[in-house]
């Protein structure tokens, strides 16, 4: 959901399916996580007020912030790592080329259609949601070691492949963002990163002993 969201502006018929969703309500079930239970909470409550507009507004948010039209000074909240943790703030750089690698080592290869930088956030949220897939996938067929091989991998590009620089697009962001949808996701995407490392953590740990045990 995520990494659609971040990908480029919804469409109307994304708007209804996200509006069913419900976030106001899936919000309660995270009471006691604040940027989760925020996040779900801003997104549910913009869309439960949208009208014929909304999707024109969402558009126009999105291209402004996350397609970098609008800038504090000459700073864009465009989110790739390379704008903000290369040596220039320019895409394409070293922050890039690690996550190139890293795909290409774990045979992942974008489409050449997409024409967006491997580094976007939309593709690294999405290669979570990959490792996510793939350890499940060995864990039924009871490949313990590689359940925690792709655990590991998860918790490590997270750490330093998205949330090494997600804050700084996030307080950039905040500062161009007008609709409380997009703010909204801005804190679900910290809130869901943050419980996901705690989640990884414990999951390595049931599964470490497994692998002794075996």
């Amino acid at each position: 959901m995520l990494s659609r969201i971040y990908f480029k502006p919804l469409s109307e018929e994304e708007v209804e399916t996200f509006a069913a969703m419900d976030f106001i309500s899936l919000a309660a079930d995270f009471e006691g996580d604040d940027l989760l239970a925020e996040g779900f909470n801003d997104m549910g409550r913009a869309l439960k007020r949208r009208n014929t507009g909304t999707r024109q507004q969402l558009s126009t948010d999105y291209t402004m912030c996350f397609d970098g039209i609008d800038a504090i000074g000459e700073e864009v909240a465009v989110p790739y790592a390379s704008v903000f943790l290369g040596e220039f703030a320019l895409m394409n750089q070293e922050p890039y080329h690690k996550v190139y690698k890293l795909y290409r080592s774990e045979s992942v290869k974008l489409k050449d259609s997409l024409r967006l930088p491997d580094d976007h956030i939309s593709f690294e949220l999405e290669f979570l949601a990959l490792l996510s897939d793939r350890a499940a996938a060995a864990l039924k067929n009871d490949e313990h070691a590689e359940v925690i091989r792709n655990f590991e991998l998860s918790r490590e590009f997270i750490n330093e492949h998205i949330l090494s620089w997600f804050d700084l697009l996030a307080e950039r962001a905040e500062k161009l963002l007008k609709t409380r949808f997009y703010r909204g996701a801005l804190k679900v995407t910290k809130g869901y990163l943050e419980l996901d490392l705690q989640t990884i953590a414990d999951l390595i740990e049931a599964y470490s002993d497994e692998c002794t045990n075996e």
